[in-house]
């Protein structure tokens, strides 16, 4: 039998458990876990004094301890980024037994998360907790609880659009890998499912994964998940995280956020992004200039004014500031194609083009403003002045004076260079 000092004590251990963990415990011991707090609790207590024994008493002690450190972790978490209005859990719940380095896995060094262009953050209101597995089980459960303050709730009310009912500012969670160093990518877990205050996200519906295979993560893009029509004003918000353990470590964290379209970031790159006619004339002078040890000199380069995404004439010539190539595509377009589906890569080289390194080529704007819509291809000359090309590469023709610049020179078209087979067809279809 049971000493009643240690039922005591481990009837008072269970009066301070929440929700989730009376029913982690029931559901351990085979035991009915459905119900409120207060018949769960009921329940929890009928069975320390009915089938009391060392392995109910060891599940109460593992569960009370992690609830002490969940508790701890909390308060540290409010000390250094949370508002004293927020409270944060992340509790990891199972059907079993938690492992003994569970609350060692809680203490990880700070996750850093990659800024996002359509995404500004405005105020950390939970910041990253790890999702902690628990003995091994493959579906796991997490939670994390905050409340808004009013403020918080007079910026997203305020914030709704005109005539579309989309309110631009919002509260999303963020999940991403759990590393010692560097920021992490968005990236949910295998099986992944939100619940806010028990309405389904319905995220499930939008993810894609790359294969049936067990334990597969969504593939990219995974992006910030909206919370915001499932909130409640003036009360505890609660978020339920049903994901899969397959080894991997994950951070999740909830943010307030002010969220742009791509008509946006056109504008602001239309504002702090233009390289002026020079900067591009020089790049062209430098692209173009005699190497002595290169015994063939390029005089001409040739670029497309078809986008390669879209296909079409563009109308915002952009490339990113480290690509070495002259060849430009519509920035509309490639924010637009982000927005659904952000990579962020150019589809000319194929390097990374993030919305900050992208620059506009005035140049090349100012000259798609002046020829006529049946001009598909330009040459650059080596003094930095262009000509126009026609589609008839017929030698015996003589081009027509009035699609030639001013000062410009006619060159022979074997010595262009074509700059728009760096992007292959594949990729390009790919792509779009």
């Amino acid at each position: 039998m049971v000493m009643s000092v240690e039922l005591l004590e481990a009837t008072n251990m269970v009066e301070r458990l929440r929700v989730a963990e009376l029913r982690s415990l029931l559901s351990s011991m085979g035991k009915n876990s459905k119900g409120l707090k207060k018949e769960l609790l009921q329940r929890a207590t009928e069975l320390l004094q009915k089938e009391c024994g060392p392995e109910l008493l060891s599940a109460i002690r593992e569960l009370y301890e992690l609830r002490q450190s969940a508790i701890i972790n909390t308060r540290r978490s409010q000390a250094f980024a949370v508002p004293p209005a927020t409270k944060v859990i992340a509790m990891p719940t199972a059907d079993c037994l938690s492992e003994p380095n569970a609350v060692m896995d809680s203490l990880v060094p700070e996750v850093q998360m990659i800024k996002l262009p359509f995404y500004r953050t405005l105020k950390t209101i939970v910041a990253p907790v790890p999702l902690v597995p628990s003995c091994g089980l493959k579906l796991q459960t997490s939670y994390i609880t905050f409340c808004l303050t009013s403020s918080q709730w007079a910026q997203i009310n305020n914030s709704q659009e005109p005539n579309s009912g989309h309110k631009p500012i919002q509260v999303v969670l963020r999940i991403c890998y759990t590393e010692s160093i560097g920021v992490e990518d968005d990236q949910y877990p295998p099986k992944i499912s939100v619940l806010v205050n028990g309405s389904d996200c319905l995220i499930q519906y939008q993810v894609r994964y790359s294969s049936l295979k067990e334990g597969v993560e969504p593939s990219r893009p995974c992006c910030p998940i909206n919370l915001t029509p499932s909130l409640k004003k003036n009360s505890e918000n609660s978020v339920t995280i049903i994901w899969g353990n397959y080894g991997k470590r994950y951070s999740a964290a909830v943010y307030l956020v002010r969220v742009f379209s791509s008509t946006e970031l056109l504008e602001q790159l239309q504002n702090r992004a233009m390289a002026s006619k020079e900067q591009c004339r020089l790049k062209i002078c430098e692209k173009l200039c005699c190497d002595p040890e290169n015994e063939i000199a390029t005089t001409g380069l040739q670029v497309s004014l078809m986008c390669p995404l879209a296909k079409t004439r563009m109308s915002v010539p952009c490339r990113a500031q480290p690509c070495a190539h002259l060849q430009c595509f519509d920035a509309e377009f490639y924010l637009q194609m982000n927005e659904r589906k952000p990579s962020w890569t150019c589809p000319v080289c194929h390097k990374p083009a993030a919305f900050e390194a992208l620059q506009i080529d005035s140049l090349l704007s100012s000259i798609l403003q002046s020829t006529e819509e049946a001009v598909k291809e330009i040459e650059y000359l080596s003094n930095g002045s262009w000509r126009a090309v026609r589609e008839e590469r017929e030698s015996s023709k003589t081009p027509d004076p009035s699609l030639l610049n001013l000062n410009s020179h006619p060159v022979l078209l074997e010595d262009v260079v074509d700059l728009t087979q760096c992007s292959s067809d594949d990729d390009d279809d790919d792509q779009r």
